[in-house]
């Protein structure tokens, strides 16, 4: 049965929709929105069911709320709010019957380096009590309170969490969830003692001391290597899991750089392109930009090799779609759509880094990006909008709030606590057709910014001159240096190597000399470094200025520039000079100002009256 998918937007609630195609019929899901509370209270939410009635309820911060209408609200334990210019003490939720009495206990991790708490769920004689129903006028969709006999009983069971993606569930196979986390520079694990949950539980190193000890982005749990047992992800690599005795020895390290900055968020292994093995997913820098996968290639000297794509970057240009989202601080993998294959949901988490961030005021959204494959073996990722209106906190939890068998989205954050359920209807073929996601089409490239040049065998641009290895005549300020480029999977380098000038101040000139082989008219084009702390400069050949101020800030992640076309050059065989100027820097870069140089590449024109 052949199904296609788009999105449709309505006035009338907050929500987009996903149709499907069957034969004639054209079904639009829709992704309603409920805010249950304007309030920040905490980072996450998740979901379960709390009182025993077989219902999923939703937990935020210090209240759950009674599904299915999530109309009532009751205290886990005193709520305050949070201050939305700092951070809150209520970051992750999951909920778990740890003492098998029916009913969810609540496992909460707060800000990194904190301790976890598990607030035990009581009895029914001793709490959810519904007294004196009195409405709170900071709820939104007529949700009251419902006063508490008493609060939950509170036990530290960890006295420090660290990573700002810990995950919850069974990492070892034993049936039994564990906290896969960070602590005092450490990965690893804790344990607890099913006959004895709320006592301390016990924290498995499984690394040496190499992680940040008390932040640190980009966390995952996954089958990287096909042999049945989950490994540990991070930004960068993975941990492979022991067949024997996980909690009592260290995994083996594999060094991957599973981002193209400094880590996103939550990370999954799973077969992207159907060709039987697990590929890695993830986002690239938790306050900035960068979604993409990383395809498993298979093994070479022992070790699996990945191939970098791109999903979404920081310009709607690096997006089939054209769309740029900021601060993927959370990312989930599910099947949205029912199609068989496992689909990205992820958004802005707004005010992260609160004015700190790039686009930190861009719309709350939640976005899912539905995989496809083609018969030609490409993958595809096509970005839906869920919600424009509350955005994601650190923690975004898939569930099915409903008993309908469709994926639903639980969040918290800034923006308080937010349901969006997933729901169908039936829409004619012109408001299908008018709904689908339509491709980016670029205006022009930026001036300082060109088309991505074609390498040769060795690993060289065509008829490039390399930068790191022209004649340095003069420099007025700084330094020069060749620098391996290697390390930097966002682009590559001719040579993959660059000049490295240490500038330092406007102003500042480097003469380099080059040589040209035959007298003739040249088309000129140089390939630059881009980065948070490199400056705007000018290029000249023989004192001609060829360029106008050329913009090299970019953020986060280091890439080139591309083929900057220079224009055209009468030049004659022999020694020429190349002069670079810093003429001034983007008012967001770091003043460093640094200069990357790759090649220059000098293509002879062709005279077309011979």
């Amino acid at each position: 049965m052949h199904r296609l998918f788009s999105l449709i937007a309505s006035a009338f609630i907050v929500s987009q929709f996903f149709i499907s195609v069957v034969a004639e019929e054209f079904e639009i899901t829709e992704f309603e929105t409920k805010q249950l509370s304007n309030q920040y209270f905490s980072e996450g939410a998740n979901a379960g069911d709390l009182d025993g009635d077989g219902v999923t309820d939703v937990v935020c911060g210090p209240y759950w709320y009674r599904g299915p209408s999530y109309a009532e609200r009751f205290e886990i334990y005193p709520p305050v709010d949070q201050d939305r210019n700092r951070y809150a003490d209520n970051f992750f939720s999951w909920i778990y019957d740890f003492d098998g009495n029916g009913k969810g206990d609540v496992l909460v991790v707060g800000f990194p380096g904190t301790p976890a708490f598990v607030y035990q769920n009581p009895s029914e004689s001793e709490s959810n009590r519904v007294h004196d129903l009195k409405p709170d006028p900071l709820i939104v969709d007529s949700a009251v309170n419902a006063s508490n006999q008493g609060h939950w009983p509170k036990h530290q069971v960890l006295d420090w969490v660290s990573n700002e993606s810990p995950q919850f569930l069974d990492l070892t196979g034993d049936e039994i969830p564990e906290l896969v986390c960070t602590r005092d520079g450490f990965f690893g694990f804790a344990t607890f003692d099913p006959n004895k949950p709320f006592e301390p539980w016990e924290f498995h190193p499984i690394s040496e001391r190499i992680a940040p000890p008390r932040f640190g982005h980009g966390l995952g749990i996954g089958d990287v290597n096909g042999d049945g047992r989950l490994d540990l992800l991070f930004s960068g690599g993975w941990f492979e899991q022991p067949e024997v005795l996980p909690a009592s020895t260290r995994w083996k390290l594999h060094v991957v750089a599973f981002s193209t900055s400094y880590g996103g968020a939550d990370m999954y292994a799973y077969d992207v392109d159907g060709d039987g093995d697990n590929d890695v997913l993830t986002s690239h820098a938790a306050h900035d930009f960068g979604l993409g996968w990383y395809e498993n290639r298979g093994a070479a000297d022992g070790e699996i090799q990945f191939k970098h794509h791109l999903i979404m970057g920081d310009q709607p240009s690096q997006n089939r779609y054209g769309l740029v989202v900021s601060e993927l601080h959370s990312v989930a993998l599910t099947d949205v759509d029912g199609d068989g294959l496992k689909d990205l949901v992820t958004g802005k988490t707004y005010w992260s880094h609160h004015r700190q961030s790039p686009m930190w005021d861009a719309p709350p959204s939640v976005y899912w990006f539905r995989l496809t494959r083609n018969d030609e073996g490409v993958i595809d990722w096509v970005p839906h909008l869920a919600c424009d209106q509350s955005g994601i906190g650190r923690q975004l939890s898939v569930c099915d709030l409903n008993q309908d068998a469709l994926p639903d989205f639980v969040v918290g954050g800034m923006k308080g606590t937010h349901v969006l359920i997933q729901k169908k209807r039936v829409v004619d073929r012109e408001a299908w057709e008018a709904s689908q996601p339509k491709f980016f089409v670029s205006e022009g490239l930026r001036a300082d910014r060109g088309e991505v040049p074609t390498f040769n065998e060795q690993g060289y641009i065509q008829n490039a001159v390399e930068a790191e290895s022209m004649e340095v005549l003069s420099q007025s300020l700084g330094s020069c240096s060749k620098q391996n480029m290697t390390g930097f999977s966002s682009s590559r380098w001719s040579g993959d190597a660059q000049l490295f000038w240490k500038a330092g101040e406007v102003g500042a000139k480097l003469n380099l000399g080059f040589e040209v082989a035959s007298d003739g008219v040249y088309d000129l084009a140089a390939v630059f470094t881009v980065a948070r702390d490199y400056p705007e400069i000018t290029v000249a050949v023989d004192n001609q200025l060829l360029s106008k101020s050329l913009d090299l800030y970019h953020y986060p992640d280091v890439k080139t520039t591309g083929l900057v076309s220079l224009g055209a050059a009468k030049l004659q065989r022999g020694k020429h000079q190349l002069t670079l100027s810093v003429t001034g820097e983007n008012a967001s870069a770091i003043p460093a100002k640094f200069v990357g140089f790759d090649c220059l590449v000098l293509q002879p024109e062709v005279d077309d009256k011979k």
